[in-house]
């Protein structure tokens, strides 16, 4: 009979190899993250390319600057004064208005003479603000609107309170004469 071969005995255990390898990976992934930290803060990072007209065109605060003068030799030239309303003269109790918004009502022949934006995206650009602008008017329309229906409302609740109060005394005042009356 053939003895069999015993094979020697591992001088290292298979555990111990096996921990080594998943610090060693442990370490190479932390240092792999680190770096592809500091290439996220080192890198420089792309801006969007601005595309430059081949023209100048005017700038906003030219054009408004131009309609500011149209409006201005406009007034000179009408000899109608303009009458401009102050927050503290109007004294309609119906309507509220905010005094800390100083509301500065535009010339309408400014408005009409005003001259036209000279490209057409600044023409567009005009038009996406001035539907803003018209946006935010009807929604604070409506929320004035609102306002107003709640504080009708609330005036009304508040009168109710009153005439439930009143009966409440007059009916404590007639208990009280009746007490008195009684002893």
């Amino acid at each position: 009979m053939n003895p069999k071969k015993t094979r020697p005995l591992a001088t290292k255990s298979s555990k111990a190899t096996s921990a080594e390898i998943g610090r060693r990976v442990w370490a190479i992934l932390i240092f792999i993250l680190l770096l592809i930290a500091a290439a996220y803060f080192i890198w420089p990072k792309s801006e969007p390319e601005s595309v430059l007209p081949v023209s100048n065109p005017p700038s906003i605060a030219e054009q408004t600057e131009a309609a500011q003068a149209a409006a201005m030799d406009d007034t000179t030239m009408n000899d109608e004064p303009e009458t401009v309303l102050i927050d503290s003269a109007v004294t309609d109790e119906s309507i509220d208005i905010v005094d800390d918004k100083n509301i500065d009502t535009p010339n309408p022949k400014a408005i009409l003479n005003a001259p036209l934006p000279k490209t057409e995206s600044l023409a567009k650009e005009e038009i996406d603000l001035l539907e803003d602008k018209r946006k935010r008017f009807a929604e604070q329309e409506k929320l004035a609107a609102e306002q107003l229906a709640m504080n009708q409302q609330l005036t009304d609740m508040k009168a109710e309170q009153i005439a439930l109060l009143e009966q409440q005394i007059a009916q404590l005042e007639a208990d009280s004469a009746a007490d008195a009356t009684s002893k």
